[in-house]
């Protein structure tokens, strides 16, 4: 059984969990990793990272909005904090999306839900949450 750790600096745990919820924090990591840096090869080559791609879909989950929307989003984002890169197209952001084999679920019970969800993004997977009793989805 796993031994539970007793919380030392409140102060500071606090303010990792408000951070952690905080979406701008993963648009600024995919910002740091905004295009691909992998060796080029003959044919087609990615210009963006995949941390990108997911980037959008999971805001586009988060929002509940279209690929054209988030895109739109991404770039007025960009706009705002004055950084000149470049934004995947939503056709090439679906494609790639597709490639990556990655499932984001509607954690919403029925259509007309209206609960918060939250989105957790690690380098193994994305896990969505929402208050419902089952809780991870």
């Amino acid at each position: 059984m796993p031994v539970k750790m007793k919380v030392s600096n409140c102060y500071e745990y606090n303010k990792f969990l408000q951070e952690r919820g905080s979406i701008f924090r993963y648009i600024n990591d995919a910002i740091e990793n905004w295009y691909e840096n992998s060796p080029k090869v003959a044919g087609g080559n990615n210009i963006y990272s995949d941390k990108v791609v997911i980037l959008v879909h999971v805001v586009t989950h988060l929002f509940r909005i279209g690929l054209r929307q988030t895109i739109g989003f991404v770039k007025g984002y960009l706009k705002q904090i004055e950084k000149r890169l470049k934004v995947i197209s939503y056709s090439q952001a679906s494609r790639r999306f597709r490639k990556l084999n990655i499932k984001i679920n509607d954690c919403r019970v029925n259509k007309n839900d209206t609960e918060d969800i939250e989105i957790a993004i690690d380098s193994t997977s994305i896990s969505i949450y929402n208050n419902i009793p089952e809780g991870k989805w």
